[in-house]
């Protein structure tokens, strides 16, 4: 939290720096498309009756596709992806067994998402705030029933037998907010340093889980 209260402070500061000076920038009527490796800070939650786990931080990557309606608003899509290591507590609801156990393992998400960016200066370089709504996919990797061994053909490898394990997977609701900075590099390459919180519309025990993700967009305008 307070690291991205920094951020905010900085783009702040730094709007109020460059506002006296801006001109005019290309953005208006074009596309762009942007490249986002991203990191996600390791987070913590409480499902409840002694219930909860702790995911570390981790590195994803994701792309995105936007139209600039003007120089300062633009809307488009994105879709991000990444995995994570993780540590459970599953507590016992039952009698005559330890009161918790612990389960390690790697949990898989991908995004996609709808946004909108409000670049705040019109000139080259500008601070911007972003939010977006989407869906969000989770896979934890847990076995929810015994393994299953089947055969197909793969694309790539021809015909492969193999073993899956069916696990348990979700799709929730998802929304963000974002603050950065935009610097055009020149008429068609930009770079773009955000700091974004994301929240589950979880619901039940884990309620709306949130994480940090801090990104360098390399963007290309056409």
């Amino acid at each position: 939290m307070k690291t991205l209260l920094r951020v905010i402070l900085l783009v702040l500061f730094t709007a109020c720096a460059a506002g006296a000076s801006a001109q005019s920038s290309n953005r208006a009527g074009k596309w762009e498309f942007t490249l986002q490796p991203q990191y996600t800070h390791s987070m913590s939650f409480d499902a409840g009756h002694g219930s909860g786990g702790e995911v570390d931080s981790s590195l994803g990557f994701g792309f995105g596709v936007a139209y600039n309606l003007s120089n300062a608003l633009s809307i488009g899509g994105e879709f991000t992806w990444g995995s994570a290591s993780y540590v459970a507590t599953i507590a016992n609801a039952g009698t005559g067994a330890p009161a918790s156990t612990t389960a390690q393992g790697t949990l898989i998400s991908n995004t996609f998402r709808l946004n909108a960016t409000w670049n705040i200066l019109p000139g080259d370089f500008t601070p911007l705030i972003q939010g977006g709504i989407g869906s969000t996919y989770i896979d934890t990797n847990i076995p929810t029933a015994p393994p299953v061994n089947s055969c197909w053909w793969d694309p790539w490898w021809g015909y492969y037998c193999g073993t899956y394990y069916p696990t348990r997977t979700a799709y929730y609701v998802s929304y963000m907010v974002g603050v950065g900075a935009r610097w055009e590099i020149d008429r068609s390459v930009f770079v773009r340093a955000m700091a974004n919180r994301q929240w589950l519309q979880a619901g039940g025990s884990l309620g709306t889980p949130w994480t940090d993700q801090y990104r360098i967009d390399l963007g290309f305008k056409f």
